[in-house]
C-alpha cells in the first residue's frame, strides 16, 4: 500500500507545475488574555476586546494535479487589547492589556482540489517570536520557537486565490506577569498561545517543473 502511495506521488510529480508567488492577509488573532486570575470575575463584559493584525510574504507551490504543496515565508504583525474584571475591597476595577508582536512564519501546506477551483488544506507552521512589547512587566519568553497546526480552505482562479485559514498553537504559550502597573494580579499570567483566522489574498506566477524541451 505504502508502495503504490509513493508511485502515486513519483508518476504526478513528472506532470507537476509550479507557482512562485506573493500574499498578504489579514488577521482576527485571539490572544494575550488575563488567565488563572484567583479574583477574576468570568463573563463579565467588558467590550474591550480587540486582536487584529496582518501579514505578508512570499512562496512556492507545486501541482501534483489533484494535491499541492506549498511552503511559505511569512512576516507576521499583532496586537491585542485584552480586559479582566476583578474583585477588590473597593469594588469591580478592570485590568487592562495592550501586547503587540512580529513574528516569522514558516508554514508548509498540503492541499487536496475538491472540486474546480475549491480546494482544501492543512499542515504544520513553524513560527519565531522576533519582538514584543507589553504595558505590563511580563516574564521574558523562554521558548520563541512555536509550533503551530493550520487548517484553510481556498478559491483559485488562475493566478489570484482568496482563502480562509485557522491556525492553533500546538504547544501552550503562558508568560507570567511580574508587574501590571500597580494593579494586584499576583500569580497570574498572559495567555499568548496562537489561536487565529486569516483572510489571506495571494497572487501567483507560474513556472515549469519537469517539461520536456521542444526540439
Amino acid at each position: 500500500m505504502r508502495l503504490l502511495f509513493f508511485l502515486l506521488i513519483f508518476s504526478s510529480s513528472l506532470y507537476a507545475q509550479g507557482n512562485l508567488g506573493f500574499q498578504f492577509g489579514l488577521n482576527d488573532d485571539n490572544f494575550g488574555s488575563i488567565e488563572n486570575f484567583k479574583r477574576k470575575i468570568d463573563n463579565y463584559d467588558l467590550n474591550l476586546k480587540n486582536s487584529t493584525g496582518f501579514h505578508f510574504g512570499f512562496f512556492t507551490e507545486i501541482d501534483l494535479i489533484t494535491f499541492y504543496i506549498r511552503p511559505e515565508l511569512n512576516l507576521i504583525f499583532s496586537k491585542s487589547k485584552n480586559a479582566a474584571a476583578y474583585s477588590s475591597d473597593e469594588g469591580i476595577n478592570i485590568a487592562e492589556h495592550k501586547y503587540r508582536s512580529s513574528e516569522i512564519q514558516l508554514p508548509v501546506i498540503f492541499g487536496y482540489k475538491i472540486f474546480g477551483p475549491i480546494s482544501v488544506f492543512g499542515g504544520p507552521s513553524f513560527k519565531y517570536n522576533l519582538s514584543n512589547s507589553s504595558n505590563f512587566n511580563l516574564d521574558e519568553i523562554k521558548d520563541k520557537y512555536t509550533l503551530s497546526l493550520l487548517l484553510g480552505t481556498r478559491f483559485k482562479i488562475r493566478s489570484i486565490s482568496v482563502g480562509l485559514r485557522y491556525e492553533r498553537g500546538l504547544n501552550d504559550n503562558e508568560v507570567s506577569i511580574i508587574n501590571a502597573n500597580g494593579i494586584g494580579l499576583n500569580e497570574a499570567n498572559v495567555d499568548l498561545t496562537t489561536n487565529k483566522l486569516s483572510l489571506n489574498i495571494s497572487y501567483d506566477i507560474p513556472y515549469g517543473l519537469f517539461r520536456k524541451k521542444n526540439k
